[in-house]
Protein backbone atom coordinates (compact mmCIF):
# COMPACT_ATOMS: atom_id res chain seq x y z
CA UNK A 1 0.00 0.00 0.00
CA UNK A 2 1.37 3.23 -0.74
CA UNK A 3 0.17 6.51 0.88
CA UNK A 4 0.10 9.64 -0.91
CA UNK A 5 -0.91 13.48 0.56
CA UNK A 6 -0.49 17.00 -0.98
CA UNK A 7 -0.62 19.96 0.99
CA UNK A 8 -0.38 23.79 0.49
CA UNK A 9 1.55 24.37 3.87
CA UNK A 10 1.65 28.35 3.68
CA UNK A 11 5.32 28.08 4.74
CA UNK A 12 7.39 25.34 5.76
CA UNK A 13 9.24 26.69 8.36
CA UNK A 14 6.12 28.06 9.59
CA UNK A 15 4.82 24.79 9.97
CA UNK A 16 7.44 22.23 10.29
CA UNK A 17 6.96 21.11 13.67
CA UNK A 18 3.08 20.74 12.37
CA UNK A 19 4.38 19.25 9.27
CA UNK A 20 6.69 16.70 11.29
CA UNK A 21 4.26 15.69 13.90
CA UNK A 22 1.74 14.79 10.04
CA UNK A 23 4.77 12.72 9.13
CA UNK A 24 5.20 11.18 12.09
CA UNK A 25 1.33 10.38 12.74
CA UNK A 26 0.51 9.35 8.98
CA UNK A 27 3.75 7.93 7.62
CA UNK A 28 3.39 8.78 4.13
CA UNK A 29 5.11 7.29 1.25
CA UNK A 30 5.28 10.44 -0.66
CA UNK A 31 4.37 14.35 0.40
CA UNK A 32 3.69 16.90 -2.59
CA UNK A 33 3.89 20.10 -0.90
CA UNK A 34 2.80 23.78 -1.58
CA UNK A 35 3.89 27.44 -0.73
CA UNK A 36 6.66 26.20 0.70
CA UNK A 37 7.81 29.63 0.84
CA UNK A 38 11.60 28.42 1.01
CA UNK A 39 14.67 27.76 -0.98
CA UNK A 40 17.47 25.88 -1.12
CA UNK A 41 19.04 27.81 1.50
CA UNK A 42 16.23 28.06 3.93
CA UNK A 43 14.53 25.09 3.28
CA UNK A 44 14.47 22.62 6.04
CA UNK A 45 16.41 19.90 4.62
CA UNK A 46 18.12 18.35 7.77
CA UNK A 47 14.90 18.13 9.52
CA UNK A 48 12.92 16.25 6.84
CA UNK A 49 15.60 13.90 5.75
CA UNK A 50 15.97 12.96 10.07
CA UNK A 51 11.96 12.07 9.41
CA UNK A 52 12.98 10.17 6.99
CA UNK A 53 12.20 11.52 3.55
CA UNK A 54 14.57 12.98 0.60
CA UNK A 55 13.21 16.34 -0.66
CA UNK A 56 12.65 17.63 -4.16
CA UNK A 57 12.60 21.55 -4.14
CA UNK A 58 11.62 24.03 -6.44
CA UNK A 59 12.07 26.80 -4.20
CA UNK A 60 11.16 30.88 -4.23
CA UNK A 61 11.91 32.95 -1.85
CA UNK A 62 9.01 34.56 -0.12
CA UNK A 63 6.30 33.57 -2.27
CA UNK A 64 4.91 29.70 -4.04
CA UNK A 65 7.49 27.08 -3.86
CA UNK A 66 6.69 23.29 -4.23
CA UNK A 67 8.62 20.22 -2.87
CA UNK A 68 8.56 15.85 -3.15
CA UNK A 69 9.45 14.11 0.30
CA UNK A 70 9.64 10.30 -0.49
CA UNK A 71 10.51 7.76 1.50
CA UNK A 72 12.33 6.08 -1.07
CA UNK A 73 14.79 8.13 -3.55
CA UNK A 74 13.80 9.12 -6.64
CA UNK A 75 15.12 10.03 -10.01
CA UNK A 76 14.59 12.71 -13.24
CA UNK A 77 13.61 15.82 -11.43
CA UNK A 78 12.10 18.51 -12.88
CA UNK A 79 11.56 21.47 -11.45
CA UNK A 80 10.12 24.37 -14.46
CA UNK A 81 6.80 23.26 -16.03
CA UNK A 82 7.70 22.15 -19.88
CA UNK A 83 7.04 24.62 -22.75
CA UNK A 84 5.69 27.43 -20.76
CA UNK A 85 7.03 31.00 -20.66
CA UNK A 86 7.84 32.32 -17.49
CA UNK A 87 8.15 35.25 -15.73
CA UNK A 88 11.49 37.15 -14.63
CA UNK A 89 12.13 36.12 -11.86
CA UNK A 90 9.84 32.70 -12.61
CA UNK A 91 7.34 31.76 -10.62
CA UNK A 92 8.16 28.26 -8.54
CA UNK A 93 5.36 26.49 -9.27
CA UNK A 94 5.72 23.05 -10.18
CA UNK A 95 7.74 19.86 -9.40
CA UNK A 96 8.22 17.01 -10.80
CA UNK A 97 10.08 13.18 -10.28
CA UNK A 98 10.25 9.81 -11.05
CA UNK A 99 10.54 6.30 -8.45
CA UNK A 100 12.40 3.32 -9.86
CA UNK A 101 9.59 1.89 -10.70
CA UNK A 102 8.61 4.51 -12.84
CA UNK A 103 6.09 6.30 -11.34
CA UNK A 104 5.94 9.54 -11.86
CA UNK A 105 4.99 12.53 -8.87
CA UNK A 106 3.88 15.65 -9.52
CA UNK A 107 3.50 18.70 -7.12
CA UNK A 108 1.59 21.58 -8.71
CA UNK A 109 0.63 25.33 -7.26
CA UNK A 110 -1.60 26.93 -9.67
CA UNK A 111 -1.77 30.50 -9.99
CA UNK A 112 -4.52 32.40 -7.93
CA UNK A 113 -4.61 34.64 -11.02
CA UNK A 114 -6.65 37.84 -9.01
CA UNK A 115 -5.93 40.89 -9.77
CA UNK A 116 -3.97 43.40 -7.43
CA UNK A 117 -6.74 45.33 -5.06
CA UNK A 118 -4.94 49.24 -6.55
CA UNK A 119 -5.98 47.57 -9.77
CA UNK A 120 -9.05 45.48 -10.39
CA UNK A 121 -8.73 46.05 -14.02
CA UNK A 122 -5.38 44.43 -14.44
CA UNK A 123 -5.81 40.99 -15.97
CA UNK A 124 -1.95 40.44 -16.20
CA UNK A 125 -2.46 37.75 -13.84
CA UNK A 126 -5.60 36.31 -15.01
CA UNK A 127 -3.94 35.48 -18.38
CA UNK A 128 -0.57 33.75 -16.40
CA UNK A 129 -2.78 31.59 -15.05
CA UNK A 130 -4.56 30.30 -17.94
CA UNK A 131 -1.42 30.49 -19.93
CA UNK A 132 0.24 28.38 -17.23
CA UNK A 133 -2.48 25.69 -17.08
CA UNK A 134 -2.87 25.36 -20.90
CA UNK A 135 0.95 24.47 -20.41
CA UNK A 136 0.00 21.53 -17.54
CA UNK A 137 -2.84 20.23 -19.13
CA UNK A 138 -0.54 19.80 -22.20
CA UNK A 139 2.60 17.84 -19.95
CA UNK A 140 -0.22 15.90 -18.59
CA UNK A 141 -1.64 14.95 -21.76
CA UNK A 142 1.97 13.85 -23.15
CA UNK A 143 2.62 11.86 -20.01
CA UNK A 144 -0.72 9.78 -20.05
CA UNK A 145 -0.58 9.27 -24.29
CA UNK A 146 3.17 8.29 -23.28
CA UNK A 147 0.96 5.65 -20.87
CA UNK A 148 3.10 6.80 -17.67
CA UNK A 149 1.66 6.63 -14.15
CA UNK A 150 1.39 9.95 -12.90
CA UNK A 151 0.08 11.33 -9.50
CA UNK A 152 -0.55 15.08 -9.98
CA UNK A 153 -1.35 16.78 -6.43
CA UNK A 154 -1.70 20.28 -5.21
CA UNK A 155 -3.39 23.51 -4.76
CA UNK A 156 -5.09 24.29 -8.21
CA UNK A 157 -6.95 27.40 -7.03
CA UNK A 158 -10.04 26.81 -8.86
CA UNK A 159 -13.52 26.26 -7.29
CA UNK A 160 -14.86 23.70 -9.76
CA UNK A 161 -18.62 23.44 -9.13
CA UNK A 162 -20.88 26.07 -6.91
CA UNK A 163 -21.19 23.44 -4.24
CA UNK A 164 -17.48 23.66 -3.72
CA UNK A 165 -17.94 26.53 -1.89
CA UNK A 166 -19.66 27.66 1.18
CA UNK A 167 -21.05 30.84 -0.92
CA UNK A 168 -20.86 30.47 -4.60
CA UNK A 169 -22.43 34.03 -5.21
CA UNK A 170 -19.63 35.88 -3.54
CA UNK A 171 -17.33 34.69 -5.80
CA UNK A 172 -18.87 34.50 -9.04
CA UNK A 173 -16.13 37.25 -10.08
CA UNK A 174 -13.31 35.73 -8.23
CA UNK A 175 -10.52 34.06 -10.70
CA UNK A 176 -11.35 30.91 -9.01
CA UNK A 177 -14.94 30.77 -10.29
CA UNK A 178 -14.54 32.44 -13.89
CA UNK A 179 -15.83 30.42 -16.79
CA UNK A 180 -12.05 30.68 -18.06
CA UNK A 181 -10.92 28.96 -15.22
CA UNK A 182 -13.27 26.39 -14.64
CA UNK A 183 -13.13 25.52 -18.76
CA UNK A 184 -9.59 24.99 -17.92
CA UNK A 185 -9.91 23.01 -15.57
CA UNK A 186 -12.59 20.76 -17.21
CA UNK A 187 -9.70 20.23 -20.00
CA UNK A 188 -6.98 19.08 -17.42
CA UNK A 189 -9.69 16.58 -15.78
CA UNK A 190 -10.57 15.37 -19.41
CA UNK A 191 -7.45 13.88 -19.55
CA UNK A 192 -7.51 10.42 -18.94
CA UNK A 193 -6.39 11.17 -15.15
CA UNK A 194 -9.01 10.38 -11.96
CA UNK A 195 -9.50 12.83 -9.19
CA UNK A 196 -9.23 10.47 -6.20
CA UNK A 197 -11.30 12.65 -4.07
CA UNK A 198 -14.21 13.36 -5.95
CA UNK A 199 -13.80 9.36 -6.77
CA UNK A 200 -14.50 8.70 -2.96
CA UNK A 201 -16.23 11.62 -1.97
CA UNK A 202 -18.60 12.79 -4.47
CA UNK A 203 -20.88 14.79 -1.76
CA UNK A 204 -21.29 18.07 -2.03
CA UNK A 205 -19.73 21.17 0.31
CA UNK A 206 -16.41 18.88 0.85
CA UNK A 207 -13.83 21.39 1.72
CA UNK A 208 -10.23 21.60 1.83
CA UNK A 209 -9.39 25.33 2.62
CA UNK A 210 -10.85 27.09 5.61
CA UNK A 211 -9.52 31.06 5.37
CA UNK A 212 -7.62 32.68 8.42
CA UNK A 213 -10.54 35.89 8.49
CA UNK A 214 -13.95 36.09 9.55
CA UNK A 215 -13.93 32.44 11.56
CA UNK A 216 -13.98 30.46 8.55
CA UNK A 217 -12.90 27.96 9.87
CA UNK A 218 -15.16 27.14 12.97
CA UNK A 219 -18.48 28.19 10.60
CA UNK A 220 -17.51 25.87 7.95
CA UNK A 221 -17.22 28.38 5.51
CA UNK A 222 -14.79 26.70 3.64
CA UNK A 223 -13.69 25.95 -0.48
CA UNK A 224 -12.46 22.71 -2.37
CA UNK A 225 -9.28 24.07 -3.84
CA UNK A 226 -6.61 20.64 -3.68
CA UNK A 227 -6.84 17.54 -5.40
CA UNK A 228 -4.86 14.42 -6.03
CA UNK A 229 -4.98 13.49 -9.46
CA UNK A 230 -3.76 9.50 -10.87
CA UNK A 231 -3.78 8.70 -14.34
CA UNK A 232 -6.46 6.60 -15.39
CA UNK A 233 -3.78 3.05 -15.71
CA UNK A 234 -3.42 3.73 -11.83
CA UNK A 235 -6.98 4.18 -11.51
CA UNK A 236 -7.95 0.66 -9.94
CA UNK A 237 -5.46 1.13 -7.82
CA UNK A 238 -6.80 3.24 -6.08
CA UNK A 239 -8.13 2.17 -2.15
CA UNK A 240 -9.18 5.26 -0.87
CA UNK A 241 -8.67 9.32 -0.64
CA UNK A 242 -9.40 11.42 2.41
CA UNK A 243 -9.09 15.23 3.38
CA UNK A 244 -7.16 15.64 7.02
CA UNK A 245 -9.23 17.85 8.34
CA UNK A 246 -8.43 17.88 12.05
CA UNK A 247 -4.97 18.99 11.27
CA UNK A 248 -6.78 22.63 10.24
CA UNK A 249 -8.29 22.15 13.46
CA UNK A 250 -4.29 22.66 15.18
CA UNK A 251 -2.89 25.97 16.24
CA UNK A 252 -0.26 27.60 13.84
CA UNK A 253 -1.65 25.53 11.16
CA UNK A 254 -2.21 26.51 7.38
CA UNK A 255 -5.27 27.39 6.36
CA UNK A 256 -5.11 24.73 4.14
CA UNK A 257 -5.50 20.56 4.88
CA UNK A 258 -3.60 18.08 3.73
CA UNK A 259 -5.61 15.71 1.21
CA UNK A 260 -4.39 12.16 -0.11
CA UNK A 261 -5.23 8.96 -1.37
CA UNK A 262 -3.87 5.02 -0.94
CA UNK A 263 -2.76 2.92 -3.55
CA UNK A 264 -2.27 -0.84 -3.16
CA UNK A 265 0.62 -2.64 -4.79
Amino acid sequence: MQKIISWNVASVRARLPLLLDFLKEEQPDIVLLQEVKATEETFPFIDIQAAGYQVILSGQRGYNGVAILSRESLQNPLIKLPDFQDTTPPQARFCQAESSDGLIYISVYVPNGNPPEKDPSDTTKLTYKLHWMDALIKHIKYLTQSDKKVIIGGDFNVIEKDTDVYNPAAYKTNALMLPSVRESFSRLSGLPITNALRLFHPEPHTYSFWDFQKGAWPKNNGMLLDAIFVSDNLKDSLTDATIHKHIRGKPKTSDHAPVGCLLSD
